[in-house]
């Protein structure tokens, strides 16, 4: 969907008050993302990028999976003028008093990767499309795995991405003879993933796969199976380099559905662009992922695509 808003130019006139000419000083933008990880840095490296051809800056912070340090940061830009936010949030729900915030302001959001749970409070969101990214693990499994089998999920209910990543998978292996006999919440990380794992190989050693909702916590799946000699696959979400190099080795981890931090960056930062300069612009921007396995890992060794 397209639409022009006020808010852009909203944003835009705060900017002017506060001392920050977009010719003379350039613009500061903001953003945050929910923990470390080079998915999100590549993402924040696209939009520098962009940004200082322009003459502009982004501040970049890690909320360190912290609610409220998140909102503090959110605070912070918008006592520092920023002209516009980069939002990828903690949680989903949480971050509403953020938002508020930041219309108060008058200030325009892109909000980045995982959708906040009110989405009529931001003007834009850029994202993977999450569900296909499930929908083709699940038909790479089905190939794989043509008789089922027992399988699990490692999954992060507070997160929008992971949601509708689990979502297409599971409407994708429907009917197709697999059982899903555990479903964890591993908080999109290596420890839990490997913690969880375990505690499922133990309950169900003839386990066929697991699904993991990123690669993160699909590393942490990938150690567990090793260390019990298991014959269990795992299918992941990112296309992360580390991901990647597990499928290169030829081992349990066997793919991974990819997504694009660079192009989610450079499309952000373009919106935000367009908001402020009050042109049209996509409210729903889905940057498409596709699968790396076995046949074309070698072509994407290289880093983030």
């Amino acid at each position: 969907m397209k639409k022009k808003v006020l808010a852009g130019i909203l944003g835009c006139s705060l900017a002017m008050v506060l001392g920050m000419s977009v010719h003379a000083e350039g613009l500061k933008f903001g953003y945050t993302y929910w923990a470390a990880s080079d998915f999100f840095s590549t993402i924040g490296e696209s939009m520098q990028e962009i940004a200082e051809e322009n003459g502009d800056e982004v501040i970049i912070v890690d909320a360190q999976q912290d609610q409220a340090k998140q909102i503090g940061i959110i605070e912070d830009f918008i006592t520092q003028g920023v002209a516009g936010v980069f939002l990828n949030p903690v949680d989903r729900e949480g971050i509403e008093p953020a938002l508020d915030m930041l219309n108060e302001a008058g200030i325009p959001i892109v909000n980045v990767d995982t959708s906040v749970a009110s989405l009529d409070k931001v003007d834009s969101y850029v994202a993977s499309d999450n569900k296909g990214a499930g929908v083709i693990c699940g038909e790479k499994l089905i190939e794989l795995c043509p008789d089922g089998g027992d399988i699990a999920i490692l999954d992060y209910p507070a997160n929008s991405a992971c949601l509708d990543r689990v979502e297409g998978f599971c409407e994708t292996i429907d009917g197709k003879g697999f059982n899903i006999v555990d479903q964890q919440d591993a908080q999109g990380k290596p420890d839990p993933g490997l913690a969880k794992t375990q505690d499922i190989l133990q309950a169900h050693p003839d386990l066929v796969a697991v699904f993991a909702c990123n690669d993160q916590c699909g590393q942490g799946a990938y150690a567990a199976i090793n260390e019990a000699g298991a014959s269990t696959i795992v299918l992941g979400v990112d296309g992360s380099p580390e991901g990647k190099e597990y499928i290169a080795e030829g081992g349990a981890f066997v793919a991974t559905a990819a997504q694009s931090p660079k192009k989610i960056g450079s499309n952000s930062i373009e919106t935000m662009y367009a908001i402020l300069n009050g042109e049209e612009f996509e409210t729903d921007i889905a940057v498409p992922t596709f699968i790396i396995d076995a046949s074309n890992v070698e072509e994407y060794m290289d880093g983030w695509q």
